[in-house]
């Protein structure tokens, strides 16, 4: 954590990128997440919450396919928002504002419902939260 970098609580951090209080503690558990405890409270530095749209050094199309795509059948390249929200640790109600903000990629049916594109899973701020 840089000196500079401004301290979020672990609802603040939750709030802001889409995650349940409860999975932002886990991830701090597990050292999936940088952060530390002071005074006996979880705090995380701001700048660990992912950048709208994933900010990449190298364009996301470059990459391999995830691993994770052997676990689905669907020959289709997009995931319903409950589906994709099984695979990481956002919920679904964080996976839908994440669609609106810009921050994942996907479409939208006449009736509402999303579709997520499967390149979301190789973004950077998704990879740290996908299930093992």
């Amino acid at each position: 954590m840089g000196p500079k970098d401004t301290l979020l609580t672990t609802k603040e951090f939750a709030s802001r990128s889409g995650l349940a209080v409860t999975q932002v503690t886990k991830l701090l558990r597990e050292k999936k997440l940088a952060g530390e405890k002071q005074a006996g409270k979880w705090v995380i530095p701001e700048s660990a919450l992912p950048s709208p749209g994933g900010t990449s050094p190298t364009p996301q199309r470059n990459t391999k396919p995830p691993a994770k795509s052997a676990q689905t059948s669907r020959s289709s390249s997009a995931y319903s928002v409950s589906e994709f929200s099984a695979m990481t640790y956002l919920t679904e109600a964080g996976v839908a504002r994440w669609l609106k903000q810009g921050r994942l990629q996907g479409t939208q049916s006449p009736g509402g419902e999303w579709q997520v594109d499967a390149a979301s899973l190789e973004l950077p701020c998704i990879k740290n939260l996908l299930r093992p």
